[in-house]
């Protein structure tokens, strides 16, 4: 009996170390994928940063009326979003390095970067990058509206995970075509997931950008940031 209790508690020891070990495996390789696409993070953006700093200009309201529009502008009071436009790629990419950004957001309050693609890239979605919505306007659309998306929560995609820290007055910058655009943030507004988002801008004369995320421990609803170009 006590040889049989002795080789059971050995069992247990074996069973127990292998799923200590089975679990360091399993932390130590998500850490390695994180600073993994750190330094491919790292990597896009420096290479954008050299394309842009060569041509750069800073773009402000007083001379965004001299810019070109590429995209028919929605001046009505609401802009309806369908949602269910946020995530309909399925495709991965086989190295994150390879694909190429048009521009990168920053929100120095919150300490983000991070780059976007056009919209026609099978990697704008929000399971891979901040999303470009197919209803926006790029930066450089007179009165256009910039709208990205992106998960919250606690996972690496969470991009925008701290937005709900934001305050009205503080600033974003998004850098795209070779300008720099400076936005002040003027609206917070919550909304319930029905799949529709309206975004209710307080000036259509100006040109906004508009993040939208899942609402901070709300499983309900998505909360709107509407920022207007200083």
């Amino acid at each position: 009996m006590k040889k049989k209790l002795e080789i059971k508690k050995s069992q247990i020891l074996i069973f127990g170390s292998f799923l200590i070990l089975v679990g360091v495996i399993i932390l130590f390789s998500g850490h390695l994928k994180i600073l993994k696409e750190e330094v491919y993070e790292n990597a896009r953006l420096n290479i954008l940063e050299k394309n842009t700093n060569n041509s750069e200009e800073v773009i402000d309201s007083s001379n965004v009326s001299n810019l070109t529009s590429d995209t028919t502008n929605n001046s009505e009071n609401n802009e309806n979003l369908n949602s269910g436009n946020n995530s309909t790629s399925t495709a991965k990419p086989r190295n994150n390095f390879k694909y190429d950004y048009i521009g990168y957001l920053e929100i120095p309050k919150i300490k983000l970067k991070r780059g976007f693609l056009s919209k026609e890239s099978k990697y704008n979605d929000i399971n891979y990058n901040i999303m470009v919505s197919y209803n926006a306007d790029y930066p450089d659309v007179v009165n256009g509206n910039f709208i990205l998306v992106a998960h919250s929560g606690d996972a690496y995609i969470s991009f925008f995970a701290y937005l709900y820290k934001l305050n009205i007055g503080d600033t974003a910058i998004v850098t795209y075509n070779g300008s720099k655009y400076n936005y002040k943030l003027v609206k917070i507004e919550e909304q319930p997931k029905t799949g529709v988002i309206a975004i209710h801008r307080p000036n259509y004369q100006v040109n906004g950008l508009t993040l939208i995320t899942c609402t901070k421990n709300n499983d309900f609803t998505q909360t709107i940031y509407i920022f207007e170009l200083v």
